[in-house]
């Protein structure tokens, strides 16, 4: 009979395991999306304008989509199943993307995908970080198998469109969901949390809010990147799609060794200080990518996504898991998906704009975006501690996750 430290042990691995494996798969899909999508929409004949059009939809409907599945998911109490509920949709909602023709109804059908799909990061991460804490694991090693599945899609999907055509990318991304709903279903079934607690957010506060809008402004910095920046590498620099792929490769690389090695040197750093070594490094970035440097320049550009994102996005896990009530895990971090879409389509809607008239030096208004987020990051964090909500501590070391 096993005795209880090892039971206990065998449940954390296989938690971990299966988690990382369901960030692996759900970062596939990312990992092809992001940087290729916008050239299948190119290759469906969409313009500059109707393809940020199209993704700053699919970004609007996640303000829609996220409080209400993240809602009924807290009610349920049951996160996994949500998860596997969601993914599912997912699969099937992606297969009427490919299928569509023409703007109208390619934007109806990515409207309908993105409902089923942008829930599941919160989701994820609301059962993700509920786990680690109960279990004291280290949240940045297992969600690096995000990254890395992320890094690897966008190698291999950039070889592939050496030999595939761009408008057959999009079932690509549809293999990519048939791993993520495998991966869910693996998922090990949290049990049903209790959802009473403390009437009201009681986590929403004057710095919860001011830490939240930096996050949002400095992660939603990256739509330019995210959307035009393959289109721009490829029509206008002339890079191949391998090229391309290795571009995003090189950023995603850089954010697999945040995750990986942030535990080792973050010990005791509040989470603004994360949001603020952030700011610095996507200011950096897009200040010189809206000049057009040279690819022996963009590509070691691309390290600092590590800061720019990879800190940024462990700032907020930081924040919120200290933050968050347990009843109020998945709404929680809807709340935060919300503020994170809206921003992310204002400003991808702001990216279609610039691009179409300037180019490359759309990305200065992305490094104006970041210097918003990092006066928003000094604000918050001049503010005095509120109370703390009853929480779970994932990194029980730090001296000091107020703000």
């Amino acid at each position: 009979m096993r005795s209880e430290p090892q039971a206990k042990s065998n449940d954390s691995k296989l938690f971990a395991t299966r988690l990382a494996l369901f960030y692996a798969a759900l970062f596939v899909g990312f990992g092809l999306h992001q940087p290729f999508f916008p050239i299948w929409l190119r290759a469906k004949g969409l313009s500059d304008g109707e393809i940020g059009l199209v993704l700053a939809s699919a970004l609007m409907i996640r303000l829609v989509a996220t409080p209400v599945i993240t809602y009924f998911a807290d009610r349920g109490g049951i996160l996994s199943i949500a998860v596997v509920i969601c993914a599912s949709a997912t699969t099937v909602a992606y297969v009427g993307v490919g299928l569509a023709e023409g703007f109208g109804m390619i934007l109806i059908s990515v409207l309908i995908a993105h409902f089923v799909w942008s829930p599941l990061m919160p989701l994820s991460d609301a059962y993700g970080l509920a786990g680690v804490a109960k279990r004291s694991l280290d949240y940045g090693r297992i969600r690096v198998w995000g990254s890395v599945a992320f890094m690897a899609a966008n190698v291999v999907g950039g070889l592939l469109l050496l030999r595939v055509a761009p408008v057959n990318i999009v079932w690509m991304i549809c293999l990519s969901f048939l791993l993520l709903l495998a991966a869910s279903i693996g998922l090990v079934a949290d049990r049903r949390e209790a959802t009473t607690g403390p009437k009201g957010p009681s986590y929403f506060n004057g710095r919860f809010v001011l830490v939240i809008m930096a996050a949002a402004a400095l992660q939603s910095s990256h739509a330019v990147y995210y959307t035009f920046s393959s289109i721009h590498w490829k029509e206008h620099m002339g890079y191949s799609a391998a090229t391309v792929g290795l571009l995003w490769a090189v950023a995603v690389g850089a954010e697999i060794l945040i995750f990986w090695l942030a535990s080792r040197f973050t010990r005791g750093w509040r989470p603004t200080t994360y949001l603020i070594i952030g700011a610095a490094s996507s200011m950096a970035r897009w200040g010189v990518m809206a000049l057009d440097p040279p690819l022996v320049i963009l590509a070691p550009l691309q390290v600092l996504h590590g800061g720019g994102f990879g800190l940024v996005h462990l700032g907020t896990m930081v924040y919120l898991a200290d933050r968050l009530p347990p009843h109020a895990r998945a709404s929680g971090q809807g709340t935060v998906s919300i503020a994170m879409g809206a921003t992310m389509a204002g400003s991808t809607l702001l990216a279609g704009y610039f691009y179409a008239r300037i180019g490359a030096g759309a990305y200065f208004a992305m490094a104006a975006l970041c210097l918003a987020g990092l006066i928003i990051t000094l604000v918050a964090r001049s503010l005095p501690l509120p109370p703390r909500a009853p929480v779970f501590q994932p990194q029980p070391q730090r001296e000091d996750a107020g703000g």
